[in-house]
């Protein structure tokens, strides 16, 4: 038997006919299951995670009934009842996340990657947090093996080959700097300087009016490189476009056992409804206070950014005093980021989910602030036309960080934010 997750879920008999499998949310505690393969995982933690810590008052019950659903899919001896919990037996041969690690660290991308049959647990990373979480490192795992098989064809020389592909991944991961570096490469060995350069332009645009930050050192000197015609890019792979030798091939392969990890670590600990252990509540609490210290320096910065363009917008000041006026602000919040990029995260998929959406929501906020900036310095005429993209992102990001934290917020009887306040 398989078990397939770098896809849709699916399961294929011994004789090389599909499985067939209930709804969604059985497929998802097969996925569960899958990845927590051959130790017990708990039925209180099996729920809360089917269920994201909200599950209904026939919750227990209804994992009765997936169990039995799957078991008579799968063949009892597959799925086994241990000490208050379940037990599926996989052999790592059997799965295709496990043959694709494998496949990675002995540098065999192709292959690697034709094990992929779309974005990893696509039809059940919906129903459950710790599923969409597994998902995203699973389909990081894939983008790093992209990455080490195009440097591979690039250093066989296969650059024009190269372009059409790398151009698409590019528009696809807008803030992957390797994906731009190997693109930028491609096309200078191809004999196309300007639209290597043209490629930098664009990457650094996008950073700057969304993220108001530059391309990393290495990007910047591969597009020097460029610009000096220099002799090294037609035979060696700058360091922008590669990985160190000792990182080289295990980048996929660590992605991999952290989601794998990650995944089985959500169930294997029975976190019950009412709370986790005390050990874990002690670190929770010390985050959500933290990330609390953090929003209200987050709500003062705001506050004034929101000051400065009302007060711009209906021209009660000049458009420059107005510009300047979010730029003091915008300096005054620049500490957050530091804050936040050295937040202790406990290991719990809610505080990742919650330190993730605020850095996002944080970066793109300071992003609307450089457009706002922008507009009035460029306007010449009051009210100033503002363009109103970035702060919609930024709003998007902030309703989907509240949305995540104030259950943590009110579980620990902390306070609870609008996004409109951050």
């Amino acid at each position: 038997m398989e078990f397939r997750i770098l896809g849709p879920v699916e399961v294929v008999g011994d004789d090389g006919a599909p499985v067939a499998l209930p709804a969604a949310k059985v497929r998802a505690l097969l996925a569960l299951l899958v990845v927590h393969r051959n130790t017990r995982a708990g039925v209180d933690a099996l729920v809360d995670e089917l269920w994201d810590d909200d599950p209904p008052a026939t919750a227990t019950k209804t994992l009765q009934v997936y169990v039995s659903q799957l078991r008579k899919a799968l063949g009892r001896d597959r799925l086994e009842t241990v000490g208050g919990g379940y037990l599926l037996r996989v052999d790592d041969e059997e799965l295709d996340a496990s043959r694709f690690e494998l496949l990675a660290a002995q540098r065999e991308w192709t292959r690697a990657l034709a094990l992929w049959r779309g974005p990893a647990l696509a039809d059940v990373r919906a129903e459950s947090r710790a599923c969409a979480a597994a998902a995203d490192r699973l389909d990081e795992a894939r983008l790093a093996a992209v990455e080490e098989r195009v440097e591979a064809d690039l250093v066989r020389g296969e650059h024009a080959g190269l372009v059409g592909e790398l151009e698409q991944l590019a528009v696809q991961h807008p803030w992957r700097e390797r994906l731009h570096a190997l693109l930028m490469l491609a096309l200078y060995r191809s004999g196309r300087q300007a639209e290597a350069l043209e490629a930098y332009r664009r990457l650094r645009e996008h950073l700057a009016d969304e993220l108001g930050l530059e391309p990393g050192r290495d990007l910047r000197e591969l597009e020097q490189a460029i610009l000096r015609q220099d002799a090294s890019l037609h035979h060696a792979v700058p360091a922008a476009a590669r990985t160190t030798e000792r990182r080289r091939g295990r980048r996929p392969l660590l992605l991999v056992a952290a989601a794998l990890a990650a995944l089985a670590g959500a169930v294997a600990i029975a976190v019950a409804r009412n709370g986790s252990n005390g050990g874990s509540d002690a670190e929770l609490r010390t985050f959500v206070g933290k990330v609390e210290n953090v929003l209200a320096q987050a709500h003062e910065g705001r506050a004034a950014v929101v000051k400065a363009v009302s007060a711009g917008q209906r021209c009660k000041i000049p458009l420059r005093e107005a510009a300047a006026d979010i730029e003091d602000a915008r300096a005054n919040r620049q500490s957050l980021l530091q804050q936040l990029a050295a937040l202790a995260v406990p290991d719990d998929e809610r505080a990742r989910r919650v330190a993730t959406l605020l850095q996002r929501a944080t970066a793109a906020s300071f992003a609307a602030d450089l457009r706002y900036r922008r507009d009035f310095l460029r306007a010449h005429t009051c009210p100033p036309p503002l363009d109103a993209a970035a702060g919609r992102r930024a709003d998007r990001l902030k309703r989907q960080f509240t949305t995540t934290f104030n259950p943590l917020a009110r579980r620990f009887h902390a306070r609870e934010w609008r996004p409109a306040e951050l």
